[in-house]
């Protein structure tokens, strides 16, 4: 039995409990995807405090609606919806503010699956800056297709846009990127004391 099978057949397990209203099983579930969803909300309000906040109104809102989880269905991209809605919430109370997002690039993600592969320091950095100059939107579906490895299908789950829409802000998300590494890379291997290349 291979990891990820073990993996999910606890996590089904701990679901149905949750689901009869064990919070000790919710707590294991929080362990599970707990990282990924500060690293996500971290990345995309750029703020760890809010990113704090709407991470503990997804699961305020995941313990309240769980026993409307469907079995077999996958955990994540529900989570992810619901974290989705409360940075949402808060971006339209608050102005998101500025800042570095060093910290998401340094929470490892303790779930299984291939968002544990680390980032070099170099690429970190420059996605990290580059990252800063990009909308809400476009940060938010980047972060779930290159940081979180899901797919159209998954992310348009998660956000609740239509797969074409997910598409749309993928490719000008992508683009507006290349744009912001392609402007500042001299700026950036100055500022991480490296050689600018040609």
């Amino acid at each position: 039995m291979t990891q990820e099978i073990l993996t999910a057949q606890i996590e089904r397990e701990a679901i149905l409990a949750c689901q009869q209203g064990d919070r000790d099983a919710f707590r294991r579930v929080l362990d599970f995807h707990g990282d990924h969803l500060y690293r996500t909300a971290l990345l995309i309000t750029r703020d760890a405090g809010r990113a704090e906040e709407a991470v503990q109104e997804t699961l305020i809102r995941a313990w309240k609606k769980i026993r409307t989880f469907k079995i077999g269905r996958p955990l994540r991209p529900w989570l992810n919806r619901m974290l989705i809605n409360c940075i949402s919430n808060l971006s339209s109370r608050k102005q998101l503010d500025r800042v570095p997002e060093e910290m998401a690039f340094s929470v490892a993600d303790t779930g299984v699956g291939p968002e544990q592969s680390a980032l070099n320091a170099e690429t970190a950095a420059m996605l990290q800056s580059a990252l800063r100059t990009l909308s809400v939107e476009h940060r938010t579906v980047l972060v779930m297709k290159y940081f979180n490895e899901m797919t159209v299908p998954e992310i348009s789950e998660s956000t609740g846009w239509k797969p074409g829409t997910v598409m749309s802000r993928l490719h000008r998300a992508t683009a507006a990127l290349r744009d912001a590494v392609a402007a500042g890379s001299a700026s950036y291997s100055a500022d991480f004391g490296g050689e600018v290349r040609s």
